[in-house]
């Protein structure tokens, strides 16, 4: 199968490319260091065409929700192709829990991508769309690990494995996995 992956390089994205490579697939990574900018939303679209499923990882303004909304509209008639686009479990709280005015602009950002899997999945046609919201993850954002911060290896080898353990049959549409805080 064919993978394509936004932010392939850093983080979330290298952890799942790495996986998915060691499975076997084919992996079509776009990322800054191999030239792939997220915000040329057509060209980039135009590179995850061919594939099977889509990582919709990267995250630079909207351009995360424009790029679903484009590639979405180019596979309406692949009800068997998916796209996982990776939000932030930060959307499921009133207000932004870390202080700074860009992670304020961040978690509208992802509040935005998150209406639009909405907004998308209502049609009822087109590819399956998964919508996986991480916790605190230890990735390019934090310039030193943190205490109570899930490893990127770890969380991404647990996503690939609930998604595998669904089959074809089945539809996860949504999923969280935050770090457990212990007492």
């Amino acid at each position: 199968m064919k993978i394509a992956i936004t932010g392939h390089s850093q983080g979330i994205g290298k952890e799942l490319a790495r996986i998915y490579a060691e499975q076997g697939h084919e992996i079509i990574g776009l990322s800054r260091s191999n030239g792939h900018n997220i915000k040329s939303v057509p060209k980039i679209a135009t590179e995850i065409e061919p594939a099977d499923i889509f990582i919709n990882n990267a995250q630079a303004g909207y351009a995360q929700t424009d790029l679903l909304f484009d590639v979405f509209q180019r596979w309406i008639a692949e009800p068997k192709k998916q796209i996982i686009v990776v939000s932030t479990h930060m959307t499921r709280m009133p207000v932004n829990p870390i202080p700074g005015f860009d992670m304020d602009e961040y978690r509208v950002q992802k509040v935005a991508l998150e209406e639009a899997c909405m907004q998308l999945r209502h049609s009822k046609k087109g590819p399956r769309i998964i919508l996986v919201r991480p916790g605190a993850v230890n990735t390019q954002f934090h310039d030193e690990p943190r205490p109570g911060m899930a490893d990127p290896a770890v969380w991404a080898e647990t996503l690939v494995k609930i998604l595998d353990s669904a089959g074809p049959d089945l539809w996860i549409p949504e999923i969280s996995l935050v770090p457990f805080r212990k007492q």
